[in-house]
């Protein structure tokens, strides 16, 4: 038997910025956006919940000496892997928040996107800015509805 599946509608109350700063200099934004949720209702009457979204990757403060010559290429993350020049760039975490959502059964979603790894490649975008590879990790908390 196959489950139940239900798309859900949802508010959100919060999207935080989380923010880094790189050994090397330049500032990491990273935000997580929620754009679908789905409950599933399996046998014996159980509610799960998946949902997907979008992680969203910003740079600044890029130190003179980081950058390079303009490039519009576009790279393959095979490219982008094999032209590592620093593999483990150090940072620190400056703030790092929950995203909070519910859905129109007043279930509550938070999400916290954390940095696992960042690496710089000797490759360049358009404005000369090194690009960076971010790992990230997507730890979820769902409570669903109290019961009346």
């Amino acid at each position: 038997m196959s489950a139940e599946v239900t798309e859900m509608d949802f508010d959100v109350l919060r999207e935080p910025w989380n923010v880094y700063q790189l050994g090397e200099g330049p500032i990491l934004r990273t935000k997580y956006v929620l754009t679908r949720v789905v409950r599933r209702k399996e046998a014996g009457g159980q509610f799960g919940y998946a949902f997907k979204g979008q992680n969203v990757v910003s740079f600044s403060h890029i130190p003179h000496n980081l950058r390079g010559e303009p490039s519009q290429a576009m790279y393959s993350p095979m490219e982008l892997q094999a032209s590592l020049v620093n593999e483990d760039v150090r940072y620190s975490t400056l703030s790092e928040e929950w995203n909070e959502y519910v859905t129109e059964d007043g279930t509550n979603i938070r999400v916290k996107l954390t940095v696992v790894k960042i690496s710089r490649t000797n490759k360049t975008d358009k404005d000369g800015e090194p690009i960076y590879l971010v790992q990230t990790s997507l730890l979820p908390q769902i409570q669903p509805p109290r019961k009346k």
